[in-house]
């Protein structure tokens, strides 16, 4: 006895994932664009406080070396002065010396104190920029995290709709093994979770393993006079199965370039191209994808319905 299974519930949950997966996604981009904004204010800001950080450091560098040689010529002043001398010449020596070293350690006092107006001038100007600075990483760093969340969440619902997706295929391939002789040369139900997991594999594979489950459905049901076979017409499934695996594949790699341009470059995702248009475009592809794939989910349904109600013929 036959055993084929009503699998339209299934393809109804997966359009109802997808409906969840393209509201994740839009806000998922909506957040990458909140990051996005963050980020280069970011990157604008860099050179300016990079600069300002340099010119303050500078201005902090002499201030050691001062502070040593006033503490050194001090402590050479203090050392002559407490000399004790007998003769007439080593009393003039000393009084040269000392004069001498006064004059020097005035001169490295005014000099402390000159870099020191320096600094505080540098400072004015450092101080703003530095809190401005540590505000635009602290808000970066907020987007980042937030966009990472909803992503990951975004990416755990598109596997999980993926699954779905390959247990739907391969329950639609186990039916008509059951009912197709000739499906034991084909493709293996099994084949449905190989062809969406394993990498590389995954870029041709799901679409040619749809297409044989949908054309030797129709097969099947023409076979057996539940669908008369049209000699005129035209059936147009497999151009939309490539339209939509074409527009999947590319959804993907445009998310990829996006994913890389934010965190992997600076500036813009491409010189002349804005970020919201590249957004944009990542979305419209996303809907357009997800309505075509919604499309031929119902389309197999009405198959997969026509299988049921006249498994006595097969």
């Amino acid at each position: 006895m036959k055993k084929l299974t009503d699998n339209t519930s299934l393809g109804k949950l997966i359009v109802l994932c997808n409906v969840v997966v393209l509201a994740l996604f839009v806000i998922t981009m909506l957040f990458l664009m909140k990051f996005d904004k963050t980020n280069q204010a970011v990157i604008r800001e860099r050179k300016h406080y990079n600069d300002l950080y340099e010119k303050y450091a500078n201005a902090q560098h002499p201030l050691r070396q001062d502070s040593a040689e006033v503490a050194y010529y001090q402590y050479k002043l203090d050392t002559l002065q407490q000399k004790t001398v007998t003769t007439k010449d080593e009393k003039k020596a000393l009084a040269e010396s000392i004069e001498v070293t006064k004059q020097t350690l005035a001169d490295k006092q005014k000099q402390r104190e000159n870099n020191l107006k320096t600094l505080a001038e540098t400072e004015k100007e450092y101080g703003p920029a530095q809190a401005k600075w540590e505000q635009l990483n602290a808000d970066n760093d907020a987007a980042k995290k937030k966009f990472w969340v909803l992503a990951c969440i975004t990416m755990i619902a598109f596997l999980l709709k993926t699954v779905l997706f390959a247990h739907w295929g391969a329950k639609n391939n186990k039916n008509l093994h059951e009912i197709a002789p000739w499906m034991k040369d084909g493709m293996k139900p099994w084949l449905s979770y190989v062809a969406w997991f394993v990498p590389i594999y995954n870029l041709i594979k799901p679409l040619s393993f749809l297409k044989e489950v949908s054309n030797e459905t129709d097969y099947v049901l023409e076979n057996a006079d539940v669908v008369k076979r049209d000699e005129n017409g035209i059936d147009n499934t497999e151009l939309y199965m490539s339209i939509w695996w074409g527009f999947l594949l590319c959804s993907v790699w445009l998310m990829n370039i996006v994913l890389y341009f934010t965190f992997f470059r600076e500036g813009a995702f491409y010189a002349k191209a804005g970020h919201g248009a590249m957004v944009v475009t990542a979305i419209v592809i996303m809907v357009v994808c997800i309505c075509l794939e919604a499309f031929l989910i119902m389309r197999y349904n009405k198959k997969n319905k026509a299988l049921l109600d006249n498994e006595s013929k097969f």
